[in-house]
Order: structure tokens, then C-alpha cells, then sequence
């Protein structure tokens, strides 16, 4: 692709321009719908069920992101105008559309297949009207954006040939229709001063979906292998080296969650959205990244688990089928992001370390670079829990004030009930005999067959395990 070749390029600026060129309100546009497209796959992100296509999309939200972070940077650069300047009503119509999908897999396929393919036209368009020298800037941000796209355009493929799907015509027929309504994007459309477009979503009854999980994944009260290493967390080496894995695995989850996170907060500044759809993208790697280390060791996921079937009331936490989530509100997601990120998170940088320390003296390099990277992310997330919390609870209506304090208190009220819940198990005998504690022993023995640590003998207690 040279933006050197085509047709002549079309002067941008006119006597009515000012400082901001036609061009710059058609990348507001094109930015408003990748932001769209962020949130649809925000909103239906957690359909997708198999392990590889999870942790695809939660590095699609990010290249997203990182779209419309581009986007938002090169407007914001021309005086007169913002990054959040408002935008056609129509756009908002169009994404609603792609948004407002019979069912899963036609969502897949209005965002991937049809949306993505209309955008990429357009920047190729968009390139060869404007100059590519006195606007080189904006051709290479565009070069990079759709090298994404095509990245997004042969993940769909692999996809499509795994889960084959035929998208619903009529919804075909009305993204096709709204695409019409704005000329397939070849010129800014114009806006109504006091009717500009919002959030995709936000003036529709969407809501996402529950979590869909492989119900083989899922564990059950008395069967978590966690659980019943936490006796030993702190004097055995072997057991840590066997929980962090698996911890790490599970951190998929909460990427899951943090899904919810983003489209429930239409209304948060774009920085929080880029920060946090980094922290989740994060998350998901972790899980990957344990889980690979998992599969170095012979374990399935199947037999340790991914999450809980149940709250702590019971409940089923991921219903077949999946049904809509209740909105999270102001207050649960300032909740959700403190106790992430100043209770677990920073509740766990010590035995963490400890654990990096450990693995390398043992002679287990690959364990120990695995701590590290995490080690480095989660410093990250903090900052950003830090950053977003006092707005969070400005939002919230609730008072901030001492919120380091409080974490402080949290942390050391469930150091108090680990510590009590460790030692009950200490305490009972019955637990040697159980079939979790027997495949725990299996376990240890398969890892140090595998790669045996030098240490597992002569290194010494640890702190406990945090929560």
C-alpha cells in the first residue's frame, strides 16, 4: 500500500476552514466508530468459549485501544478542535446496529467481517484524498491501523474456519443500510449541534451477557486444589511453585470482568479506558501466560479449575445459557477496582518476589520469568488504581478520603481470616484423606518430575499466602 500512487490528493482547507481540515473532522468520525468498535467487543467480548479466542479478544480491546488512542492524538493536535468532539448521530445509528446483533456469532461477524472491512476502505480512501507528505503523520497512523485490521481480518478466518457461521441476512441487510445512510464514510458527516451521538449502546437495551464457561473448568466446594495447598503455601516451595500457575491461569477471569468494567462506564474520561483496557489486556496474559507454564507441566486446566461455579450464596455464577448482566453501578465498580488494585494486587507483591527469588535459585528459570513479568504489570496496575480511584469515587458520590488507609485495613483483616482458615486446615486431619488432597500430592509429584528444584529441600518459610 504507497500512498504515493493514485489519484491526485484533494486540498483539505478552504476559506471557511480555519485551523482544522475537512480531513481532521473525517478522522473524528472514523475515531468515534473505533471506540464504538471497543465497546461492542467489550460488550460481547465474553461470549467467545474457547481458551485461544478468550484471550484474542482481550488483546483486540487493546489494539482498539491503541486505535483510538492514534486517532484521538493526531486530532487533538489541531487547534480548534478535540478529540471528543461531537459526531454525527448517524454514526451512533451505525454502530448500534453492528452492536444490536441477533446473537453472538453475527456480532462476531458485523464487527470483523462488515464494520472493519467498510473502515479499512475508508482509510484507504482517506489516504489516497489527502496529501501524503504535508500530512505524512496521519498516513502512517493509518498504515499502522490498518496493518491491525488485517492482523483482526485473519484472526476472523482462523475463527470462522473452527466455528463456520452464516451471519443473519436481514442484520447483514441493516448494517449495509446504515453504511448507505453515510456514504460508506467518504466525507464527514454533518451534525446536529444539539443531538450529536453518544455512546454505542447507551440509548438501546443491550445488555452483555454473563460469562460463557466450559462447565468442565468450573469447581465445586471441596474441590479446589488452591484451597488445599494453602496449608503448605508458605513452608513448601514445591506447593508455591504448583499455586502460581494456576493462580495466574485464573487471572483470565477477571479480564472477563473487567469487560463489564469498560462498557458500564460510557461516561469515564478515554484515558480511563485506555489505562484500564491495558490492565485488562494485561490480566488476560497472565492467564496465558500461566496457563502456558500449566501446559510445561502436564496440567489441564479441567483438573485444577478455572473459577467457582458458585458465589458464596450459591448461586450459579455462570448460567447455561448465559443470561444479561444487571449494570454495574458507580459505587461496585469503585469497589471492583479497589479491591484489584490496593487489596490483591498490592496485597501480593511480597510473596511474589519471594517466589521470583525462589523459582531462580531452584534452578527453574522459565517459573521465575513468569513471576517477573507479572511482578512488572501489576506495578502498573496499581499506579492505575491510584490514578482512577478518587475520580471513581467523585463519580460514586461516596468520600475517598484515607482510601490508602482503608486498603491497609482490608488487607490485614484478610491476612487475619487466611491465617484463620489455613490453620482449620491444618487442624483437621480428615483433609490427608480426601480425593483433592490426593491428586494435590499428584500433582507436586508430577512438577518435580518434571523439572526438579534444587532447593526443594533447604529453602526456607515463607510469608503466608495473603488472601
Amino acid at each position: 500500500m504507497s500512498s504515493l500512487l493514485g489519484p491526485r490528493p484533494e486540498v483539505q482547507v478552504d476559506a471557511t476552514s480555519g485551523k482544522v481540515p475537512a480531513s481532521v473532522r473525517r478522522l473524528c468520525d472514523l475515531a468515534y466508530l473505533e471506540r464504538s468498535i471497543h465497546r461492542i467487543l467489550c460488550g460481547w467480548g465474553n461470549q467467545f468459549y474457547a481458551w485461544p479466542d478468550k484471550v484474542a479478544v482481550c488483546r483486540h480491546i487493546w489494539d482498539q485501544a491503541g486505535i483510538v488512542e492514534r486517532l484521538r492524538q493526531r486530532i487533538g493536535q489541531f487547534p480548534g478542535i478535540e478529540p471528543d468532539a461531537p459526531v454525527s448521530q448517524d454514526l451512533e445509528t451505525l454502530a448500534n446496529t453492528v452492536l444490536l446483533a441477533p446473537g453472538f456469532e453475527d456480532a462476531v461477524d458485523g464487527v470483523y467481517q462488515i464494520l472493519n472491512t467498510a473502515l479499512v476502505q475508508a482509510y484507504l480512501d482517506f489516504i489516497q484524498q489527502v496529501h501524503a507528505i504535508h500530512d505524512a503523520p496521519t498516513h502512517q497512523i493509518i498504515q499502522e491501523i490498518v496493518t491491525i485490521k488485517d492482523m483482526q481480518r485473519r484472526w476472523r478466518g482462523d475463527y470462522r474456519r473452527r466455528q463456520p457461521h452464516t451471519i443473519d441476512a436481514a442484520y447483514l441487510d441493516r448494517i449495509q443500510a446504515q453504511l448507505r445512510a453515510v456514504d460508506h464514510l467518504a466525507q464527514p458527516r454533518p451534525v446536529h449541534p444539539r443531538d450529536p451521538a453518544g455512546p454505542v449502546g447507551v440509548r438501546t437495551n443491550f445488555r452483555p451477557y454473563t460469562p460463557r464457561i466450559d462447565p468442565a473448568w468450573l469447581t465445586h466446594s471441596g474441590t479446589d486444589i488452591l484451597a488445599c495447598l494453602s496449608p503448605d503455601f508458605a513452608g513448601s516451595v514445591e506447593a508455591r511453585r504448583l499455586f502460581w500457575p494456576i493462580g495466574y491461569m485464573r487471572e483470565l477471569g477477571l479480564a472477563l470482568g473487567q469487560m463489564r468494567w469498560l462498557y458500564d462506564a460510557p461516561d469515564m474520561p478515554w484515558e480511563f479506558h485506555h489505562d484500564e483496557s491495558r490492565h485488562l489486556w494485561d490480566e488476560s496474559r497472565h492467564g496465558d501466560s500461566g496457563y502456558a507454564r500449566m501446559k510445561d507441566f502436564g496440567l489441564r486446566i479441567e483438573e485444577v479449575g478455572f473459577t467457582h461455579a458458585h458465589d458464596a450464596l450459591g448461586q450459579s455464577v455462570f448460567p447455561e445459557p448465559p443470561v444479561p448482566s444487571a449494570p454495574l453501578s458507580p459505587q461496585e465498580l469503585y469497589d471492583e477496582l479497589f479491591i484489584i488494585g490496593l487489596v490483591a494486587e498490592t496485597g501480593h507483591f511480597r510473596v511474589k518476589r519471594e517466589a521470583y527469588a525462589d523459582f531462580r535459585d531452584g534452578g527453574d528459570l522459565e517459573s521465575a520469568e513468569m513471576m517477573l513479568y507479572d511482578i512488572i504489570d501489576e506495578t502498573a496496575h496499581v499506579q492505575y488504581a491510584h490514578k482512577w480511584l478518587p475520580v471513581l469515587a467523585r463519580r460514586a458520590g461516596i468520600e475517598s478520603t484515607g482510601y490508602e488507609q482503608r486498603a491497609a485495613e482490608v488487607r490485614r483483616q484478610k491476612q487475619r481470616e487466611e491465617d484463620q482458615r489455613v490453620e482449620q486446615l491444618r487442624q483437621s486431619s480428615a483433609r490427608l484423606t480426601t480425593p483433592i488432597y490426593r491428586q494435590y500430592q499428584e500433582l507436586l509429584a508430577r512438577l518435580r518430575r518434571q523439572r526438579p528444584l534444587t532447593n526443594a529441600n533447604s529453602c526456607p518459610p515463607r510469608s503466608p499466602k495473603p488472601m
